[in-house]
């Protein structure tokens, strides 16, 4: 009797043992499938890449350019206007169309980029000289920024953005 209770105690250990296995290689296996899923993003090109997309917002609002705009802009983009109003997507393309965004100039100076993971983040400075409908024409508008972008189906995109005016001269 003492033989059989032995051999059925080491039985379940064994089994328990092998649960676990399976247990840390079910664990294993899904990390690695997850980690190919979402390729990890190098840092020195993702800052080079999103600078790029930062200068190519600049220059669609400035040529006024939806083809550019829409581009490097998500779907689901939500944006804290310096209007203090938040806009999606197709509010931001439609006052890009009517004229409610338009300078003369438009200078931005990138303070900071942080990676993390598939996210980038750009905080900076940004002076532009609203004409048309946009503010007062002839006047200097300062504003803080925070742009978000996401690294998404090979290409960075913007998801959010952030403008404070500091200043109008």
């Amino acid at each position: 009797m003492y033989i059989k209770k032995t051999i059925d105690r080491n039985f379940k250990i064994m089994k328990l043992a092998k649960l676990v296995q399976f247990g840390i290689l079910t664990l294993l296996l899904s990390y690695s499938i997850i980690s190919c899923k979402y390729k990890s993003v190098d840092m020195s090109s993702a800052e080079s890449e999103i600078r790029k997309m930062e200068q190519l917002q600049v220059q669609g609002i400035l040529e006024k350019d939806s083809t550019i705009i829409r581009k490097i802009l998500a779907n689901d983009l939500v944006v804290n206007a310096p209007s203090n109003t938040v806009v999606d997507l197709n509010m931001a393309m439609e006052a890009l169309k009517l004229g409610y965004i338009d300078y003369t100039s438009y200078e931005q100076k990138i303070d900071e980029i942080k990676i993390i993971e598939n996210i980038g983040i750009v905080m900076g400075l940004e002076t532009v000289m609203p004409t048309g409908l946009t503010g007062k024409p002839g006047t200097i508008e300062k504003r803080r920024f925070t742009d978000i972008w996401m690294y998404k189906n090979s290409q960075w995109i913007m998801i959010a953005r952030q403008a404070t005016n500091i200043s109008i001269e």
